[in-house]
């Protein structure tokens, strides 16, 4: 089939194959690049031959190329995209628009394209030489993974609010709740949606994964309730979370005065005194101690906190021998000649007197709090906005003080475990999910296999958390400026002795700013 031909060159077409007849010298390669424009079908691959040919003017037939395909069709490796080229020219579409869509139907039919064909580029978005996307496959769409939400604790975080008459030193300290109370629900996962190739081939979605509550079995329940599943209360108690599982702990309420009608108090569980504890008695629990009378405490013997908190609304009045420890956090409104002790830090609203106070950190308000006369005694930092008084009172301030970068080579240890047990946890867990998906069929053998991995698994978890909250207390002490920090941001006043690791300051004027170590030196700013 003739393609072209002047007085210069024929051009041919047979069985998809180009052939050149050089009739008369005087054709060049730019004559025929130009020429090739109006011919897009052509598809010039022997360009030796053809350069041989225009040079020594040959009157045989040259193979010089192959002719494409009106539509040329471009389905993806994971034949998700199908793409065509319209191999002809702008007026070749514009005359023979129908008939061009007939064929551009028939290449995607002949292709194996059936799925998701674009019809409005095949009426508005034509354009020749041109790759066109007129098929895209749908992608599959996974299963949504179980969502668990669980009670969320109070924030443990001290107010000091103020109308002008009275001011208050409150906060949410421990989460009462009743039998039946909610603490926890599981919406279910979901299936995926299948997806398909152009080709039409399916392509399966991944089913959301299942979770599992991770509970205390004895005061915690699980219920189904409207398709979901319901964490709920079995008793009366405080909410906590020990080794990453939630429970119901033993709550001691005391609705008066701790004193003569109750006797001093040993619990174990958490206790809340709603009135005061009188003058000579003490008060000991296994976790948190809770005293919300506004008058506060005065004269007691001790309060101690084997495992938790303690909270004191209204303050203490120590009179020189009362004792108050807590293996993590205190929380007081005011501190007047006693002893406070936590493993954590050490939380005043306002002022602290005469008060011996140790623990990792001591922090006051800073627009209002002050520290004067005592000893204080931090590992990290000591915040407050007054230091000593105006009278001189003699105050004593030390911080331990830490080797920031062995601190920081412990974290990496303990980062790195904290990924082993992780990885651990998700192998065990893998296993639990197989078992618990065949609960109902297990035999005494697997049963028991069952319970030795769920116990190894709870045993774990604990572990981990344990490992969570040395890595938080670490991290605590790193955020103190350098390797040990006191902070004034209203005054700190002569006689105020600090002590900065082996680095001492005392203070012979009034000062606010911040003194820290680093390098063996003690800076302030």
């Amino acid at each position: 089939m003739e393609l072209f031909i002047n007085e210069y060159i024929q051009l041919e077409e047979e069985n998809g194959s180009v052939f050149l007849t050089v009739l008369k010298e005087g054709s060049s390669m730019s004559d025929l690049n130009e020429l090739l424009k109006d011919l897009p079908r052509i598809s010039i691959t022997k360009f030796l031959p053809l350069k041989e040919a225009l040079e020594e003017v040959h009157t045989e037939k040259t193979h010089i190329g192959e002719m494409k395909p009106l539509v040329h069709l471009m389905v993806s490796k994971d034949k998700m995209i199908a793409k065509i080229r319209l191999n002809s020219t702008q007026a070749e579409l514009e005359e023979n628009r129908e008939k061009l869509i007939s064929t551009i139907l028939e290449t995607l039919h002949n292709g194996g394209v059936k799925e998701g064909i674009n019809v409005s580029v095949l009426h508005d978005e034509l354009k020749v030489m041109k790759d066109i996307t007129i098929a895209e496959g749908t992608e599959p769409q996974n299963g949504k993974d179980a969502e668990i939400i669980y009670f969320k604790l109070s924030d443990r975080k001290p107010t000091i609010r103020e109308d002008g008459k009275a001011d208050y030193y409150d906060m949410n300290f421990i989460d009462e709740v009743k039998k039946g109370t909610w603490l926890g629900e599981k919406t279910p996962p979901t299936e995926g949606t299948p997806g398909k190739t152009v080709t039409g081939e399916v392509l399966h979605p991944r089913n959301g994964k299942n979770k599992n509550f991770i509970y205390d079995r004895k005061t915690v329940g699980l219920f189904e309730e409207d398709g979901k599943s319901i964490l709920r209360a079995l008793v009366d108690g405080v909410v906590s979370f020990h080794g990453g599982k939630i429970a119901v702990g033993d709550h001691l309420i005391i609705e008066g005065d701790v004193g003569v009608e109750t006797g001093n108090i040993e619990f174990d569980g958490s206790v809340t005194v709603k009135g005061i504890i009188n003058t000579g008695y003490s008060v000991t629990a296994t976790k948190d101690i809770s005293v919300l009378g506004e008058m506060g405490v005065s004269g007691i013997k001790s309060i101690t906190s084997k495992g938790g908190d303690i909270f004191i609304k209204g303050g203490v009045f120590g009179k020189g021998n009362s004792i108050i420890k807590a293996a993590k956090n205190i929380f007081v409104k005011h501190a007047n000649e006693c002893f406070l002790e936590a493993g954590e830090d050490i939380n005043i609203g306002y002022y602290s007197i005469g008060s011996v106070l140790k623990g990792k950190n001591i922090i006051t308000d800073m627009k209002q709090g002050k520290i004067i006369g005592g000893s204080i005694e931090a590992k990290g930092k000591v915040v407050t906005a007054i230091l000593g008084n105006k009278m001189e009172r003699k105050t004593i301030i030390q911080v331990e003080g830490f080797d920031r970068q062995e601190l920081e080579r412990d974290l990496e240890d303990i980062l790195l475990n904290y990924k082993e047990k992780i990885i651990n946890l998700e192998t065990l867990k893998r296993k639990l999910d197989v078992f618990e998906s065949f609960i109902h069929q297990l035999n005494p053998a697997q049963s028991s296999q069952y319970e030795e991995i769920k116990e190894e698994f709870e045993k774990e978890l604990l572990e981990l958390t344990s490992i969570d909250e040395n890595r938080k207390s670490i991290m605590s002490l790193l955020e103190t400026k350098g390797e040990g920090q006191v902070s004034i941001h209203e005054a700190a006043y002569p006689e105020t002795l600090l002590q900065i690791k082996n680095l001492h300051r005392r203070l012979s004027s009034t000062v606010k700013g911040t003194f820290y170590a680093e390098r063996n030196y003690l800076h302030f700013e």
